[in-house]
């Protein structure tokens, strides 16, 4: 997958991403420093967006995209 088109589906799911130097950054929209995720490898950066974004509560499923 490209940058963009991992950035496209994170947004879907309500977390921004974004780069510097050779890290990218994942947050929710509006989040601060302390609840940022930084990797330098791009499928890392999608996974954890995800995980982000599906609440620990509701059933996997539930938070798929469509």
């Amino acid at each position: 997958m490209r940058y963009r088109e991992v950035q496209e589906q994170l947004r879907l799911v309500g977390i921004l991403m974004s780069k510097r130097g050779g890290s990218h950054r994942v947050n929710h929209f509006g989040g601060g420093p302390e609840t940022a995720y930084l990797t330098p490898d791009l499928d890392e950066a999608l996974r954890a967006g995800l995980s982000m974004a599906r609440p620990k509560h509701l059933p996997k499923n539930w938070c798929m995209q469509r």
